[in-house]
């Protein structure tokens, strides 16, 4: 692909058969497709490969996708749904964290809580990174994110949000997966965030984030996973507007500075 400092836009499809938006730039072309939740058909397909039944909502085939050269890293709910741990023992790990809570919760004529617990993870938590045709490079260095370029006044070429799945866990909360991306003149960020609120119990954000500064000769990919109690969180809405408890953007903002797993990654370009 020709590389250009002028950026192309991208628009193909319909949204009633699937519409690619996207940008390309400096050789690298970023899109993001979205299409109609799946079918009944789509969903029995992920029952039967994955061994859980779907989240209620899930756009199957809604894709975001980074590309250069022979480089390519996408992200997909059907790739996402396969992280879901299925072992036997995965539907008891937020009872035994937070035992407590969840005993008195689950006790309280809440027979909706007891019923999803099943031989699977019913939060559908994923650690889901992407889907690369490239091994990416791990180091234990500073982030390659720069967080104070991304907060510098600079244009917004193209963004987009793509949802994957979302799921309200039986009245008890949400799972949800989705993207955010925003090109700029200087550099890109892709956001994958898994945002997770279970009612009373916790709070958990697994983040992706897709970095590149245009010029750069590495490519950046950082994963952080992040929890806190319920009641912490809460406690820092104090008296405000109780439906922030939904605004992932604020949730991230009070939740603890250190995560509780990263893995950073680089890839020379």
């Amino acid at each position: 692909m020709t590389s250009t400092k002028e950026p192309v836009f991208i628009k193909e499809g319909t949204p009633r058969e699937g519409l690619t938006q996207g940008i390309s730039l400096h050789g690298w072309t970023i899109t993001s497709k979205k299409a109609s939740i799946c079918s009944s058909a789509e969903m029995e397909k992920i029952s039967k490969d994955y061994g859980l039944p779907p989240p209620e909502m899930v756009f199957g085939n809604n894709h975001v996708t980074v590309e250069k050269d022979s480089f390519k890293l996408s992200f997909g709910a059907y790739d996402a749904l396969s992280q879901v741990d299925t072992s036997s023992t995965s539907s008891e790990k937020i009872k035994v964290a937070y035992s407590e809570e969840w005993t008195r919760k689950s006790s309280a004529n809440h027979t909706d809580v007891k019923d999803v617990v099943k031989p699977y993870d019913w939060t559908y938590t994923t650690k889901y990174r992407g889907t690369s045709n490239a091994e990416l490079e791990q180091h234990d260095g500073q982030s390659l994110v720069d967080v104070n370029r991304l907060r510098q006044q600079e244009p917004i070429l193209f963004y987009d949000e793509n949802i994957l799945y979302e799921d309200e866990l039986a009245d008890n909360g949400t799972a949800m997966l989705m993207i955010r991306l925003r090109v700029m003149p200087t550099c890109f960020l892709v956001l994958q965030r898994f945002f997770l609120r279970v009612d009373d119990v916790l709070f958990r954000l697994n983040d992706t984030r897709l970095y590149h500064e245009f010029g750069n000769d590495y490519f950046v990919r950082e994963y952080t996973s992040k929890e806190a109690h319920y009641n912490v969180i809460r406690q820092k809405l104090g008296r405000g507007d109780i439906s922030l408890l939904n605004d992932q953007n604020w949730v991230s903002s009070v939740m603890p500075d250190e995560p509780t797993e990263s893995i950073k990654e680089k890839l020379k370009i």
